[in-house]
């Protein structure tokens, strides 16, 4: 969720700004159920890119254009516009990684929602990863009123903590050398520039459809998307041009190209925790963009929405799909590595140390800060 900022030049000033305030003070938008034909299917079908100008060799890149972001769509993305933009306040964003954070918070809502309503004691998930699976179990149960109450908010609340721990768990295994292809690594696209940041402003898409009072899913999510960057600083491709050319060299090494791992010098690891704020990287010198703070955000509201009631409502396990990552982050001998599963997210901080480890190791000291 965004957190307020100032008045912004690009981004339709003080209404803008008011909206991001209300956001953040008025806690998560009122969330409403679902109907059983718009529940959300887990993301399939998209494939991100890199915010470089180019990926293979001298292939251009594929940059999208903000004025024309077509429609949403759940399994057949041809209506679709998909590819890199860059936003004032959030840097880099991919649209892949948007659509799949704000579909994976959909299809979580609905899911988490129905075990909440009608008693269950929690729910499981399978990742898009192979292997990967989570394990959400409740902790207490609401009473038969706050089921109509507050359910739907509590479900969103715990969607967005848990798609971002399956977004942000790809990233980890994309590190490690897993990937969707045999044989094609897609090494440099873990924890690229463009990622943390795309998923954070995914969930806010979600939260947002799931507040239109005015609109069915799909056609909310095609109309809440446009304002939603707007706010952001969305600018004309253009300036995502101009911005891959500012950091030619910083962020991307222009003698390198996909598949090589150094072709992205420069990686954002967000902390692990949910309650921490995540901010996001901006490209030095941009006159467009000029005295437009960096957004920020949270992944989600547990510790201090309703009153903090909710901080411990669940617990969640996650089976890696790739023992040795345990294996690295916590030794041969750890608990995690013997029940193989770590527990979500009090484990992720010591996961994400060691890929940070690992990358200042292979791609310099520097290679998770942005200067």
């Amino acid at each position: 969720m965004l957190f307020p900022l100032p008045r912004c030049r690009q981004t339709g000033g003080t209404l803008a700004a008011a909206g991001a305030l209300w956001l953040a003070l008025a806690g998560p938008a009122p969330a409403r159920p679902l109907p059983p034909d718009e529940t959300p299917p887990t993301p399939v079908g998209r494939g991100g890119t890199l915010p470089t100008p180019y990926t293979l060799g001298a292939l251009p890149n594929t940059l999208a254009d903000p004025a024309d972001l077509g429609q949403h769509s759940w399994l057949d993305h041809d209506s679709e516009t998909l590819g890199i933009l860059y936003a004032c306040r959030a840097g880099f964003l991919d649209l892949v990684h948007i659509r799949n954070a704000a579909d994976w918070t959909l299809n979580l809502q609905a899911r988490l929602l129905r075990a909440l309503q009608r008693g269950e004691p929690g729910l499981d998930v399978e990742g898009a990863d192979r292997g990967v699976r989570l394990h959400i179990a409740f902790l207490a149960t609401l009473t038969p009123e706050e089921r109509e109450t507050l359910a739907p908010d509590l479900a969103l609340q715990l969607a967005r903590r848990y798609a971002f721990i399956l977004l942000d768990w790809h990233e980890v295994t994309t590190w490690y050398g897993h990937g969707v292809l045999p044989f094609v690594s897609e090494r440099p696209s873990a924890f690229s520039v463009d990622d943390t940041a795309s998923h954070l402003v995914g969930l806010d898409l979600a939260e947002r459809a799931l507040a239109d009072p005015q609109r069915a899913l799909l056609p909310a999510l095609t109309a809440q998307l446009p304002p939603l960057l707007q706010e952001l600083g969305v600018q004309p491709r253009q300036q995502t041009t101009l911005a891959m050319d500012r950091v030619r060299g910083l962020w991307w090494n222009p003698h390198r190209s996909w598949p090589a791992n150094s072709f992205i010098t420069r990686r954002q690891v967000d902390s692990g925790h949910p309650e921490q704020t995540f901010t996001a990287w901006q490209v030095p010198g941009l006159t467009a963009c000029a005295e437009q703070p960096a957004a920020q955000w949270q992944v989600d509201h547990l510790d201090h929405w309703a009153q903090g009631r909710f901080a411990g409502w669940a617990q969640a396990w996650l089976s890696p799909g790739a023992p040795e990552i345990l294996s690295a982050s916590f030794g041969e001998d750890s608990p995690q590595r013997q029940t193989g599963r770590l527990r979500v997210p009090e484990d992720l901080p010591a996961v994400l140390d060691e890929v940070r480890r690992r990358m200042r190791e292979e791609l310099g000291p520097r290679a998770d800060q942005p200067d």
